[in-house]
């Protein structure tokens, strides 16, 4: 065996040592990137799940609004006495809470309050306001 063989085996062996201490170094980078996947699917679902809850409360706490102004300006039409206690029971009876309820005239102004199930946002209102309209 010459010098150059030797020297060309032993740069064989380097490199087949080398490969294979990469190859085994590789191993569960697969399982890695797959719980990182799962990971950003999961966030991903979170922030939708939450977006959805946030539309659906913002539509519940403007159903609510809409309805107790109503309720409210007709009881004021009607000669009530209260009719912010109208809106506040007409948004108590569709699972809202009342914000506030001013008469301006003869329009009466409600805000009502919604709760979420989002962590960072506890709850939502919307404002609504229902009066006579002028007929000419």
């Amino acid at each position: 065996m010459d010098a150059n063989q030797k020297g060309t085996g032993d740069v064989k062996r380097f490199v087949k040592h080398w490969f294979a201490w990469i190859r085994e170094s590789d191993e569960g980078s697969g399982t890695i990137s797959g719980v990182a996947l799962i990971a950003v699917a999961a966030i991903m679902l979170s922030a939708v799940a939450s977006a959805g809850n946030l539309l659906l409360c913002l539509h519940r706490a403007q159903n609510a609004a809409d309805l107790a102004s109503v309720a409210a300006a007709d009881a004021l039409y009607g000669g009530s006495a209260d009719p912010c206690y109208v809106a506040e029971r007409t948004i108590s009876g569709n699972n809202a809470a009342i914000g506030s309820c001013t008469i301006e005239g003869d329009d009466v102004l409600v805000e009502a309050q919604v709760g979420t199930q989002v962590p960072f946002v506890s709850h939502v209102s919307k404002r609504s306001r229902a009066g006579p309209i002028v007929c000419e």
